[in-house]
């Protein structure tokens, strides 16, 4: 194993391996598609978009551009969950999924399999949250 490898592996999270990596993509386009189809469900007009997308192209739906005003149907809370999902999908081609945004820790792979969409390890988060009290 060379120094590249050494310093990739931590930059994946440490313990987070390809494997663990590539079950977790599925995870997050599985929670991507349940916040698309929750969508559906509330709104006609992405009803109408969502039954015209070719159903290999289902989980990038939310990349298509949808328009403001069907995003907004999602309510705020899922709109941020959706893009937490996406951040966490972008990150995995480029090795940064599961590395703390703040600190550039590892984060536990408990806590990726609890959240895995999380942008923080446990510390940071902790700090995050006393600090908006």
């Amino acid at each position: 194993m060379s120094i590249f490898d050494i310093f990739r592996a931590a930059r994946i999270g440490g313990d987070v391996d390809k494997r663990s990596t590539e079950r977790m993509r599925k995870r997050l386009l599985a929670l991507k598609e349940e916040i698309l189809d929750h969508l559906a469900q509330e709104d006609e007009e992405f009803r109408e978009i969502w039954e015209d997308v070719d159903p290999k192209d289902m989980a990038d739906i939310a990349s298509d551009d949808i328009g403001r005003k069907t995003l907004e149907a999602l309510g705020a809370q899922e709109v941020r969950r959706l893009n937490l999902i996406e951040s966490a999908i972008a990150r995995i081609p480029n090795g940064h999924y599961g590395v703390c945004m703040k600190c550039n820790a590892p984060i536990p792979k408990e806590r990726l399999e609890a959240i895995p969409y999380a942008l923080l390890c446990i510390n940071c988060q902790s700090s995050e949250e006393r600090r908006h009290r």
